[in-house]
């Protein structure tokens, strides 16, 4: 019910952007902002290069909203334009890879803890990253949508164009390749015991 309401509001906003509301615009990207950019960050890997390539993204969606069928949710057609933008710039700069969720790797701080827990915080989030990279792409993807973009089984769905059923299961598979990649190296033991 929630999501039919939802859906609603965005077709609305929607039209009322294709009449030229700038405003409605706006309201439309308003809660996607945040997760886009964090997207962009992990790929262009500059705080300052990925804002650019975000509102370059925005703009290239409002000009094109005209296009949008609405065969996928917003987010999800935002999203891969955002993403083909990184991808743009990246091939600008040379770069390899853009299928990894590198190459930010933060360092957590929380002022509640001390420095040697905000350390190895940053350290655990640094050796899963590599854990990740480590998957084979149809599995690392899934996985990448689903955690780090925050994506519905629907959304990754229609981004890799499979079946919702396939994406579930291909997630499974990869957090199972992620646990044994772990598992592997000794440092899965204590890393799900603290986990």
């Amino acid at each position: 019910m929630e999501q039919d309401v939802k859906r609603r509001l965005e077709a609305e906003l929607i039209q009322r952007t294709r009449n030229g509301d700038g405003d409605a615009y706006l309201q439309l990207i308003s809660d996607y902002r945040i997760r886009l950019y964090r997207r962009a960050c992990s790929l262009v890997g500059n705080p300052d290069d990925a804002e650019d390539v975000l509102q370059e993204g925005l703009i290239t969606a409002y000009r094109a909203l005209g296009k949008f069928r609405g065969e996928s949710g917003i987010y999800t057609w935002l999203y891969r334009i955002v993403i083909n933008k990184c991808r743009d710039h990246l091939r600008s700069r040379k770069s390899a890879s853009v299928d990894s969720i590198e190459p930010i790797i933060p360092l957590i701080s929380d002022e509640r803890i001390g420095v040697e827990k905000n350390l190895e915080l940053s350290d655990d989030a640094a050796y899963l990253i590599t854990k990740i990279n480590g998957l084979d792409k149809k599995y690392r993807r899934i996985l990448i949508y689903r955690y780090y973009d925050d994506l519905s089984y629907q959304e990754i769905a229609d981004l890799v164009k499979l079946n919702i059923g396939t994406v579930k299961s291909r997630l499974f598979k990869a957090r199972e390749l992620l646990k044994r990649a772990i598992l592997r190296n000794g440092r899965g033991e204590e890393y799900f015991e603290r986990g």
